[in-house]
């Protein structure tokens, strides 16, 4: 217990090192796991910072499936709006009623999208050795893992900060419902609406409240990663 809480960043290197020799692992993915991580004592500054969200038919990770990715970078304490991305996959026999009616992905969209598999290599290639911002992080972890042919078991060549962690410790829970979403935190911090439920408007919308949240957290001060992972998890 004591080095898991001392040494989590550490941990998650090692992780990485035992996963390329499991049983099963996609040897393809083989160079994203030789990108160095960041250390602990790495300050935030100087860590690769990129927000990133999916938008998917659900949230059974069994059987739903990733249909658009959107991320964007922090640079410098701000958002590089240069940096955003965003993608919808070629997949369209896998939308669902209910997943169109949310995120307004249909399947006529899907069929002129991008081959699953080049968009996965082409996101490793920017996410890995990185700080993903996520707000639910094991949404976009566990979609990432099994689009990737990994299982749960095996560890991503990144460090994941998540704001949804961070608001909870932040602000003391009131049981309004959804007081969590990214939707409901940035009404209560009054931050403009963007549109919900698109894979970049909700990357940049966390990119803002991890932000603020950091702000919130250490003013002026500059942050060491491990500082702000402990907050994220």
């Amino acid at each position: 217990m004591f080095d898991a809480f001392f040494h989590p960043v550490d941990k998650i290197k090692k992780r990485c090192q035992k996963t390329v020799k499991m049983p099963g692992f996609p040897r393809n993915l083989q160079r994203f796991y030789e990108t160095d991580l960041p250390t602990e004592n790495t300050l935030l500054s100087d860590c690769r910072l990129i927000a990133l969200d999916f938008e998917t038919t659900g949230l059974n990770f069994d059987t739903d499936t990733i249909l658009s990715v959107g991320g964007i970078s922090i640079e410098k304490g701000g958002i590089d709006f240069s940096s955003a991305f965003h993608h919808l996959l070629k997949n369209p026999v896998a939308v669902k009623k209910q997943s169109a009616v949310v995120n307004m992905i249909t399947p006529e969209q899907l069929t002129r999208g991008e081959d699953p598999v080049d968009v996965m290599n082409d996101l490793m290639n920017t996410l890995a050795g990185s700080v993903v911002i996520t707000h639910c992080g094991i949404i976009e972890s566990t979609f990432l893992k099994k689009a990737l042919g990994l299982t749960q078991e095996m560890e991503l060549p990144m460090i994941f900060a998540d704001t949804f962690n961070i608001e909870h410790k932040l602000h003391r829970p009131t049981g309004r419902k959804n007081e969590y979403s990214l939707s409901e935190i940035r009404k209560r911090r009054n931050f403009p609406a963007y549109e919900a439920h698109n894979a970049l408007w909700d990357s940049i919308a966390t990119a803002e409240l991890f932000l603020a949240q950091v702000k919130d957290l250490f003013g002026k001060n500059r942050p060491r990663l491990l500082e702000v992972y402990r907050y994220s998890h």
